[in-house]
């Protein structure tokens, strides 16, 4: 029984080690369709996959070591079934500290309503300049025009009023 559980105990932990290692540097995905619900298997997070054998790892190891120390298999089996889910709780828990940093760095035109910037090359009456406006935490470098068809000099500080395709809506801040 002993030898079972370490190969069970080995086979599991080398394959969430290496599923591990396939998704942090290869971002390896497996996603796995239940019913109507697409499910994250094997993404970035702990899924389903990664969670089972966490389970059977840690529980096949610590049933080993209540087995070899002469403990009744029952007791060993529970103890084994529930340090594996504490395992996956905790193993949980650590990916999503881990994620809770990860942002959408997607970005529209219309995420720039009502933004502040400044303008870094002027834009004149009847035509375009480009404008410094930070987007979702990045400086971004957009093609500009003025919404009352005024002149706006360089270093103004403008707001975005509008979109018009690739090109922002700005009025200079009074």
């Amino acid at each position: 029984m002993i030898t079972l559980l370490t190969w069970v105990s080995i086979f599991a932990g080398g394959l969430l080690v290496l599923l591990f290692l396939l998704s942090l540097v290869g971002g390896f995905d497996i996603d796995t369709d239940i019913g109507s619900t697409e499910v994250d298997a094997d993404g970035g997070g702990l899924g389903l996959i990664k969670g089972f054998l966490t389970i059977v790892s840690v529980g096949s190891w610590v049933m080993k070591i209540m087995v070899g120390s002469e403990q009744n298999p029952a007791v060993a089996a529970g103890v084994g079934v529930v340090a594996g889910l504490i395992a996956f709780f905790l193993l949980s828990q650590l990916f999503k500290m881990l994620l809770r940093n990860e942002e959408n760095v997607n970005w529209s035109m219309d995420d720039t309503l009502f933004a502040n910037g400044e303008v870094y090359l002027r834009i004149p009456a009847e035509g375009s300049g480009i404008v410094n406006i930070n987007v979702k935490g990045v400086k971004r470098e957009l093609k500009a025009k003025s919404n009352n068809q005024v002149e706006i000099k360089t270093g103004t500080p403008i707001t975005v009023v509008g979109v018009e395709g690739e090109f922002v809506s700005v009025q200079a801040e009074s």
